[in-house]
């Protein structure tokens, strides 16, 4: 009897076994390819991350380092098949309370599912299968060694297969080529920078529909494989105006995309350290961005900061027409910003442009100094393809930002500036001038995670804000370990309470301990996702 009943025992052992096997796989898979993706499948991108105090915790984390090493030494171990059972069910079952832990805790990572993620993750998964199939029968000790490395898996089949996703990419971009090739009346308009492109070209978005089709790049999208989607599923025969905003983080891919969507103007709204690590240089990234009016034609329109060095400094090399942009008067803008007042309810400044005989006297009910010089270049473009004086002031005063940029949300008694899209050098010191302009009835906190890939500048950047957070705020607290050395030397203030608040739910309890306080709290750059839902829900 007992020998009728081995098999049935043995198959279900197998089916418990795998179970384990295909939730842990599956939960590691996603969790790599969650990182991966973030770092839009870059080696470059995913080696800086691992270079941050982040991508470190990260490597020495429960999956990537401490039950590799378990593995390791079950290997090594002189375990018997049926001692081998035990150690691997063992295993699968700390596997199994750890990511409970996790999912209760709302640390579990998962991609956004694309077609992309989705065949990394199960191919991975497959190949993980096979191997563990081969090994079982040839010798089964190495099933430790391969379960060791599923980090290594998933990086080199993302390695292996990029040659072909290039391909596919490439394919992509040739067909929108030919697709916008075709649209003879499309004005294309090009936006780069370190900075405010996105926030451009919403504001210009809203200003040309007074009078044209417009369709732009929607949110984020801003990379030649995006937009090449982006162009290939939208129709374009009764648009008048394309507005594509153009991302980097090498020289030549800017290139790229101008090859794709020959731009007619292009905008540079400023150049500074972002994605300093990744470019290796400021001049690499002034190079990068004047890819795009280097690409105008000799009938095109160039609209440039003159306020920036690094964007004025090759005006001359260009061929086509120049316009310029700026609130220092020495440098002589097309289109000079003065007068500027600003409060929660909006900004108001005066316009004062070239060959016009009255100036602008614009009012916006959106936030922040530097969004004027946002305004300037949409109200640049605008004047050139015929918008009346009055129809530009009044589509200004309608202008709406980008979510979570600028954002004022009345959370209970507190008030959150949502400023958490991106950020950078000059947006985090607009944001603390907006901040240390009001007046609080509690406190004002700022909290933040700091600025990514600013390489070699990144630590006297990020003290520069600590000091100017020390002269402003009452709290500061900083929620990834990358940067907290850095800014609390910016910090001289004993009365400036700082806090580290890497996990989630706590700092989801500490914004709700404000919410019924008469704060001020500034979210700078990306915040987790279950603080942004709370936040919305007012």
């Amino acid at each position: 009897m007992l020998d009728l009943q081995l098999p049935y025992i043995l198959l279900c052992s197998f089916w418990i076994w795998g179970l384990f096997w295909i939730k842990s796989a599956l939960i590691d898979y996603c969790q790599f390819c969650y990182f991966w993706q973030l770092k839009e499948y870059r080696i470059d991108r995913f080696k800086d991350f691992l270079s941050t105090l982040t991508g470190k915790k990260f490597l020495f984390s429960y999956s990537v380092c401490l039950r590799p090493i378990i593995y390791f030494i079950a290997f090594l171990s002189s375990a018997d098949f049926g001692l081998f059972f035990y150690i691997l069910a063992l295993i699968f079952i700390i596997d199994l309370v750890y990511n409970i832990t996790r999912f209760k805790q709302r640390q579990l990572k998962y991609p956004k599912i694309t077609l992309k993620s989705a065949i990394i993750i199960i191919i991975s998964i497959c190949i993980e299968g096979i191997l563990l199939l081969i090994l079982f029968t040839v010798n089964y000790k190495f099933i430790f060694l391969l379960l060791a490395c599923r980090l290594l898996i998933i990086s080199g089949l993302i390695i292996i297969i990029e040659p072909l996703f290039r391909l596919i990419k490439n394919f992509y971009i040739k067909i929108a080529k030919n697709k916008l090739s075709r649209q003879d009346n499309l004005l294309v308009i090009g936006i780069t920078g370190s900075y405010g492109k996105t926030t451009v070209k919403f504001f210009l978005e809203q200003i040309l529909s007074k009078k044209f089709k417009v369709i732009k790049t929607p949110k984020n999208i801003n990379t030649d494989i995006g937009i090449a989607k982006f162009i290939l599923k939208t129709d374009f025969n009764k648009v008048d105006i394309f507005i594509v905003e153009m991302a980097a983080y090498k020289v030549g891919e800017i290139k790229l995309i101008c090859k794709m969507v020959k731009p007619q103007i292009g905008i540079l709204t400023a150049i500074n350290e972002q994605h300093l690590q990744l470019f290796g240089s400021i001049k690499n990234t002034q190079i990068a961005k004047y890819e795009l009016l280097r690409s105008l034609p000799e009938s095109g329109l160039a609209i440039v900061n003159a306020d920036n060095i690094y964007c004025r400094e090759f005006l001359t090399d260009l061929k086509c027409n120049i316009k310029t942009f700026g609130q220092i008067q020495n440098y002589n803008p097309d289109c000079l910003i003065a007068d500027m007042k600003t409060n929660f309810a909006g900004i108001e400044f005066t316009v004062i442009v070239k060959n016009k005989i009255e100036n602008y006297q614009i009012k916006s009910a959106i936030v922040g100094n530097h969004n004027a010089m946002n305004i300037a270049p949409a109200l640049l473009v605008a004047d050139h393809l015929g918008l009346t004086k009055q129809e530009i002031i009044k589509q200004s005063a309608k202008l709406k930002l980008p979510e979570a940029t600028m954002e004022i949300i009345n959370y209970g008694k507190s008030l959150i500036i949502n400023d958490s899209y991106n950020s950078n050098p000059e947006g985090f010191n607009s944001a603390l001038k907006f901040l240390s302009d009001h007046k609080a009835g509690g406190k004002k906190i700022v909290i933040t995670r700091g600025m990514l890939e600013l390489g070699k500048s990144s630590d006297e950047l990020h003290k520069k804000i600590g000091q100017q957070i020390d002269k402003i705020a009452d709290e500061l607290i900083i929620i990834s370990p990358d940067f907290v050395s850095a800014l609390k030397r910016g910090v001289v203030n004993p009365k400036l309470k700082i806090q580290t608040i890497f996990n989630t739910k706590t700092l989801l309890d500490y914004l709700k301990q404000n919410k019924n306080q008469e704060n001020i709290i500034l979210l700078e750059n990306r915040i987790p996702e279950i603080v942004t839902k709370e936040i919305k829900q007012r």
